[in-house]
């Protein structure tokens, strides 16, 4: 679920801590929408006004079309995830896009 402490740079999800393996990475660019997991073990979601590079571990990208669904979360409300291909990612962003200019 969405914690508190959740803000433009990122939103800080809540529940059973997620175990790392291995040193944090070398700093690398990080998209709107990374997930990234600190030390805490409670992931983050990269927002707008996250910082450019990150060097925690990644766990995955929450799709560009999907972005807005989570900046609308409040705190302690639920958020699931599931897999999705590129493609189909790229069809859910055109078909937001067309809704936008419909």
């Amino acid at each position: 679920r969405v914690g508190a402490a959740s803000d433009r740079m990122g939103y800080r999800l809540e529940g059973p801590p997620l175990e790392q393996e291995g040193p944090e990475l070398l700093s690398a660019a990080v998209p709107v929408g990374a997930i990234q997991v600190p030390p805490s073990g409670e992931p983050i979601i990269l927002m707008a006004d996250r910082p450019t590079t990150g060097g925690y571990p990644r766990i995955g990208t929450v799709i560009s079309a999907d972005v807005p669904v989570v900046a609308q979360l409040a705190p302690g409300e639920g958020i699931e995830f599931e897999t999705c291909s590129h493609e189909a990612a790229v069809r859910a962003l055109i078909e937001q896009e067309r809704g936008l200019l419909a």
